[in-house]
């Protein structure tokens, strides 16, 4: 299977989840005015919305076309921006025989997040703290905290940002 199959069935896994238990209705009536106001299907509607949460799902079919326009897009002086993290503490440690890549493993299977933007992982001996990309949905975050690695839930917890400076009192 590919990546971007796997990329798929997760955002397959997702939907499943979702569509099974909650309440659905007030999405329903925006995406009923929403396909009056613009004059498009209901099938426009949710393939643009689907692209808003996964630009990349089909990357490959759209590859060839990024490579014609390379060039055009952005000169090669000028570097992206790199994506907002945010830092989560797990509920397990290196006192339940945890590795990095196998917390990586599982939050990449479970979330669908692209392993390259896992940016650290720190394993203490109770905890581990992580970073993760920013905006993660609310129904990932739930199954996250509720996943388990050697019988220990994750109980997934938003960490405050660190401060970069400190100020002395003189």
């Amino acid at each position: 299977m590919q990546a971007g199959e796997k990329k798929q069935q997760r955002l397959k896994k997702r939907l499943e989840n979702v569509l099974k238990n909650k309440d659905l209705q007030q999405q329903k009536l925006f995406l009923a005015q929403l396909e009056e106001q613009l004059n498009v299907s209901q099938e426009d509607c949710a393939a643009a919305l689907l692209y808003l949460v996964s630009p990349r799902l089909f990357q490959s079919s759209e590859c060839s076309q990024s490579t014609q326009h390379k060039n055009i897009i952005k000169p090669p002086s000028i570097r992206p921006a790199l994506p907002k993290s945010v830092r989560y503490r797990l509920h397990i440690g290196s006192r339940h025989g945890v590795s990095v890549d196998e917390i990586k493993q599982v939050l990449v299977q479970e979330s669908g997040v692209d392993i390259k933007r896992i940016t650290q992982v720190d394993i203490k001996s109770d905890y581990t703290v992580v970073e993760l990309p920013d905006g993660m949905p609310a129904d990932i975050f739930q199954l996250l905290s509720e996943t388990e690695i050697r019988q220990q839930k994750l109980k997934l917890k938003r960490l405050k940002p660190q401060r970069r400076y400190r100020r002395y009192k003189r």
